[in-house]
């Protein structure tokens, strides 16, 4: 199937709103959070970490999967966090060649309070907005609609 010269332009356009997106995610909000602990944090450590506390447990092999990255990058990354305390490994009850990874104690507390401090910036962002940021969250829940849309379709 042939790209049309204005879908062309089109994905240009949302590639890069993308880019200003995550430009402005790196920089303003992760900004908002340094303090000595989170700048011991790479990215991806950083989401690792958020990605676990979100799903409480994951497997090596889907972490890699998930990230993109080799078994050895994601081993490294794991073992830098198990080093720090953040993190603990363990091997599948159904399965003991799987090793699943899950959050520390330490990691808990940290996922706990940036979640609080994350949901608390966002709140005091969105009370800006003069309709207090409904609109922006509707437009978010598309945008979210339309990747997970994506995401299905073409993982078949």
């Amino acid at each position: 199937m042939e790209m049309k010269d204005e879908e062309l332009k089109l994905g240009a356009k949302i590639d890069d709103l993308f880019l200003n997106l995550l430009e402005i995610i790196w920089e303003d909000i992760a900004g908002a959070y340094v303090s000595s602990e989170t700048t011991s944090f790479n990215v991806t450590e950083h989401y690792l970490i958020e990605f676990l506390g979100k799903k409480g447990s994951a497997s090596m092999s889907a972490l890699c999967r998930i990230f993109h990255v080799v078994p050895t990058t994601m081993t490294s990354i794991v073992d830098r966090l198990v080093r720090k305390g953040y993190l603990k490994r363990s091997h599948s009850e159904e399965d003991r060649r799987v090793v699943l990874v899950r959050l520390s104690e330490q990691g808990e507390r940290y996922h706990q309070r940036h979640r609080s401090e994350s949901i608390q910036m966002f709140s005091n962002l969105l009370h800006r907005l003069p309709d207090n940021g409904k609109n922006f969250y509707e437009s978010l829940k598309g945008l979210n609609q339309s990747l997970l849309y994506l995401r299905k379709k073409y993982r078949q």
